[in-house]
């Protein structure tokens, strides 16, 4: 219990500070809607390049995935947006599941562009194979089609503000409980000394496999709920060269750690919807923002604001990979 406790407190206390953003600002509730469900999309990036190390580029590919899994649904077979997005989430897990064990025995570039080429050809699948089936350009429109779920109509903006907020919390807690157990302390150990990791009998294959899975999870489950909160979707949301966005966002926020992505979603979306007021390309001032992130805050935002506050909490951190080392070295 008390474990829960302490993995809860934290989410808890974010989601409260967001809701009374809602209120102080009720203007911006669809900013802050696309803030939640972007940092969802972080955090599946995070765990790739924060805790195992692994740039993508393709992250708009497991993005289009979970959009159009429930797109699908609700267009030609069924309207409960629930169980387009369980749909979704299954799709997450087995496109995670087959692309995984091919995927992760690359390393670095080939990585990187192994994924690329993936979200072009997810792309040219959507515009050109399925045109039936996905109306290419033109997009699918479902709105009209959703119907009410139990307890709750998230067809309306408010109501489908506090299912997402919702959906945010419950995956924060689970992402902070993965930061705080066996499983995150063997990301960080791969990423800091795989060849270590595998002397020591841990099998580092399996490992980085169940984490690209759980990104993609998370990558679907982002785009299904940016699916039901439009309506509407069309390839432009899984286009490859959007890849840089949820890059950019998790070195903003700071990589490896639990809340840098709710704050690089944060600065991200911060800079482009203030800064597109006055000039249209507001990718200048992203940039800028980013190289001083790289250059002076290597850690992040929440990354050096964590240092600074409980440095204590960072050295634990670290001791946890070294702990994770040495007991199984002893044993």
């Amino acid at each position: 219990m008390n474990r829960i406790l302490k993995v809860s407190y934290g989410p808890a206390l974010l989601v409260f500070l967001i809701l009374m953003a809602r209120f102080t600002f009720p203007n911006k509730m669809t900013f802050i809607i696309e803030l939640a469900i972007f940092s969802i999309y972080v955090m599946g990036n995070n765990i790739l390049y924060g805790y195992l190390g692994m740039v993508s580029f393709g992250q708009p590919f497991y993005l289009g995935v979970g959009a159009y899994a429930t797109a699908i649904f609700l267009a030609h077979v069924g309207t409960n947006p629930l169980v387009g997005m369980l749909l979704s989430l299954l799709m997450g897990l087995v496109v995670g599941l087959i692309l995984g064990p091919a995927f992760i025995r690359l390393r670095g570039d080939y990585f990187a562009l192994i994924n690329a080429a993936t979200c072009a050809i997810g792309m040219f699948t959507i515009e050109k194979l399925l045109l039936p089936i996905t109306r290419g350009d033109d997009g699918l429109w479902y709105r009209a089609r959703m119907s009410q779920i139990p307890f709750v109509d998230i067809r309306m903006p408010d109501k489908f503000f506090l299912f997402a907020l919702a959906i945010f919390l419950i995956v924060l807690i689970l992402y902070n409980f993965m930061d705080k157990s066996a499983l995150g302390s063997s990301f960080r150990a791969i990423r800091v000394n795989e060849s270590k990791m595998k002397f020591l009998g841990y099998d580092t294959f399996k490992i980085r496999w169940i984490g690209f899975t759980l990104a993609s999870i998370l990558s679907a489950l982002s785009g299904s709920l940016y699916a039901i909160n439009f309506g509407f979707v069309n390839p432009s949301l899984a286009e490859p060269h959007r890849a840089a966005e949820v890059l950019v966002a998790t070195l903003i926020g700071g990589a490896g750690t639990v809340f840098g992505p709710f704050f690089g979603t944060l600065a991200f979306l911060g800079i482009k919807d203030l800064v597109s007021q006055y000039i249209a390309h507001w990718e200048l001032a992203v940039g800028i923002l980013t190289l001083l992130v790289l250059f002076r805050f290597s850690k992040g935002i929440w990354g050096n604001t964590e240092a600074i506050m409980n440095e204590k909490f960072g050295k634990k951190r670290n001791r946890s990979v070294k702990k994770l080392l040495t007991d199984k070295a002893a044993t």
